[in-house]
């Protein structure tokens, strides 16, 4: 027997459906008045829990985020466009390519985020008028990193200064193994080293004082005093055969392979990449020495600015504030963290634990030991062009100088 339904019952229905209509109409008003910034990231393989994070700590704004390029000059033709998303990325950054940049961007100088990050790094993003245009996220390590179970093999003490590393490269050539090679195809790989080999100087007075000028487009000649001691060191590896054009373009894979294998003792590797690349290694991480003091070379993960767009709206521009403060909050850096074998943080905001290979890494931290790598576009292409001739033609250290210099001159 079929059940009536009563009129009342229908109306009651009726009512229900209505109010969640309503309830997912205010739902979706409320989703669709939410400010959107669109963040353009350097990469995306390896940020999807960190784009997931950021997005938790403002669930007010929604975040658009689109794909972005490694470097500054991708983002200058956008600007000129009026293109120019709100939120910008890249991972190599140099206060020189940024000059041209900084007029379409926020000035960050007096704000909470800025204020938050230690002077010694800040002062890299500084240009001349003491304006302040773009923020690191946490970064890297980079540096040399030896096999400790090989040199515990042959009873070779791990290296403590140059010269102990000149001697180690050579004990191993002994035995039939690689002491040491890099890759210099690659330009980045000529850069660190180039800059590792004088990472005293270029932390020194004299360094700060060049680099200043030359950021800010004010020499592009390099000065002997800070440079020449690192070419002297390329010209002693390369007159002892340690490094020579046969030895340094071996790809950086095989390299590690060999590396595990236990015949090459020493490689180049950045804090990102060891549990990738080296996993399960018996490994230590050593300086670029220099005469007096050791030193680390360190660049950021990646880096971020904000467009000038955001301001023409007030909602707007708050919504971006958030997101740059959440890009680059603890919680967020701690995610940044988690996937390397040790980010250093560059904020007063952010501390990490350090383990292992990464323990050795507080005392230079504390004693500000670490160096952030002069990564201009000039500077990439011209530092493996150098030591190519260099390697290929044995300059000696006052010729590769030249050599550099008038590579920068053309490159205005």
């Amino acid at each position: 027997m079929r059940k009536k339904i009563s009129r009342k019952h229908l109306l009651g229905c009726g009512c229900v459906a209505v109010a969640f209509a309503v309830l997912l109409c205010i739902r979706g008003y409320r989703e669709n008045r939410k400010q959107e910034i669109e963040v353009a990231l350097w990469a995306f393989d390896v940020y999807d829990d960190y784009m997931k994070q950021v997005q938790s700590l403002v669930p007010d704004v929604k975040i658009k985020w689109v794909a972005g390029q490694r470097d500054i000059s991708y983002y200058k033709n956008l600007a000129e466009d009026g293109h120019l998303p709100d939120i910008i990325t890249v991972r190599k950054f140099s206060l020189k390519d940024s000059l041209s940049l900084n007029p379409y961007l926020l000035d960050l100088t007096k704000t909470e985020v800025a204020s938050s990050y230690y002077d010694i790094y800040l002062e890299h993003y500084k240009t001349s008028g003491g304006n302040v245009f773009w923020v690191p996220m946490s970064g890297t390590v980079d540096g040399i990193v030896a096999n400790k179970t090989l040199f515990e093999t042959y009873g070779i003490p791990v290296p403590g200064d140059f010269d102990s590393f000149v001697s180690a490269c050579k004990e191993f050539e002994a035995h039939g193994i690689r002491g040491y090679s890099l890759d210099f195809s690659l330009d980045y790989n000529a850069l660190h080293f180039l800059q590792g080999m004088g990472i005293e100087n270029l932390a020194s007075v004299d360094g700060i004082v060049w680099r200043k000028a030359y950021e800010n487009g004010k020499t592009n000649q390099l000065d002997p005093k800070v440079w020449l001691p690192a070419f002297e060191k390329m010209e002693r590896l390369n007159t002892l055969k340690i490094l020579d054009k046969d030895t340094m373009y071996l790809d950086d894979m095989l390299s590690y392979q060999k590396f595990m294998e236990r015949t090459q003792a020493m490689v180049n590797i950045s804090s990102e990449s060891i549990s990738r690349l080296l996993p399960g290694q018996n490994i230590e991480i050593l300086p670029y020495f220099g005469e007096q003091q050791d030193f680390l070379l360190t660049y950021p993960t990646f880096n971020a600015a904000i467009s000038k767009n955001v301001e023409k709206s007030s909602e707007k521009k708050q919504a971006a504030w958030k997101v740059l403060t959440a890009m680059t909050s603890p919680q967020a850096q701690e995610v940044l963290n988690q996937y390397t074998d040790g980010l250093i943080s560059y904020k007063r905001d952010v501390s990490f634990q350090y383990e292992g290979s990464m323990s050795m890494v507080q005392q230079y931290l504390e004693t500000n030991r670490t160096c952030f790598r002069l990564g201009s576009e000039d500077f990439f292409e011209i530092s493996k062009q150098t030591l190519d001739e260099m390697l290929e033609h044995n300059l000696s250290a006052e010729s590769a100088l030249d050599l550099m210099n008038g590579y920068l001159s053309h490159s205005e």
